[in-house]
């Protein structure tokens, strides 16, 4: 567990299967906020993390910026302990599969949308099709963190937070598991996040990127030649 900016914890275990980090990130404010619910196998360390900032019973939300395992896979042992949280996703995520999946009723959030959790405000963008075909990417307009869930990877036990230029082994990781997007809805998706302006680049796997997100977005946009 480490603070990354203002009120913004990333949670993280190590998945040997995978060989990287698997983060969580919890927006600690007047209604705390959890962007990823990790793996279903690893709750427990994921719930001890978070009671080492707050009594997690107090969860107001519960972010799923698309529907994969390590995103939501813990999603209901966290609503059976949290009787409060609402999940979030796309309408897409919502229809197709969290309506069917969650134990209680989740949220269906709009393209552009802000979540207020108090000071902080959650922009909720639609990415679709750059990594799954229903994400969201989610801006925080206080602390200008932007959690790109699987944008922006990289490997390895990775440290909370880097300031050197990790964005060719991000882009050369992209491009070995998934292939690159369609490149109109990259770009678009690029385009969003830079026009947001962030300070820090928060991915589901490796480390947050501190300082370079226009280094990252460029060298990604530029990937297909």
């Amino acid at each position: 567990m480490s603070e990354i900016a203002a009120d913004t914890y990333r949670i993280t275990t190590y998945h040997e299967p995978w060989r990287s980090t698997v983060n969580q990130f919890l927006v600690l404010d007047d209604e705390p906020t959890l962007i990823s619910t990790g793996l279903r196998e690893r709750f427990e360390d994921t719930w001890a993390g978070l009671a080492q900032l707050l009594d997690p019973s107090r969860l107001r939300y519960v972010v799923v910026p698309h529907f994969e395992a390590d995103e939501c896979g813990a999603l209901n042992d966290l609503l059976l302990r949290a009787p409060n949280a609402t999940p979030l996703a796309s309408m897409r995520t919502v229809i197709t599969s969290l309506a069917d999946v969650a134990v209680r009723s989740p949220r269906g959030v709009g393209d552009g949308e802000v979540i207020g959790t108090g000071t902080h405000g959650l922009r909720m963008l639609e990415a679709p099709y750059v990594h799954a075909w229903d994400g969201i990417v989610i801006i925080d307009e206080h602390t200008k963190v932007a959690f790109t869930a699987d944008l922006f990877i990289q490997p390895g036990r990775g440290e909370a937070v880097v300031r050197d230029d990790r964005s060719a082994l991000s882009v050369q990781l992209y491009k070995t598991f998934y292939g690159l997007p369609p490149e109109a809805y990259l770009q678009r998706a690029l385009d969003r996040i830079e026009s947001a302006q962030p300070t820090v680049l928060a991915p589901g796997h490796g480390a947050a990127l501190d300082r370079q997100p226009r280094a990252v977005l460029s060298r990604l946009s530029r990937a297909r030649g």
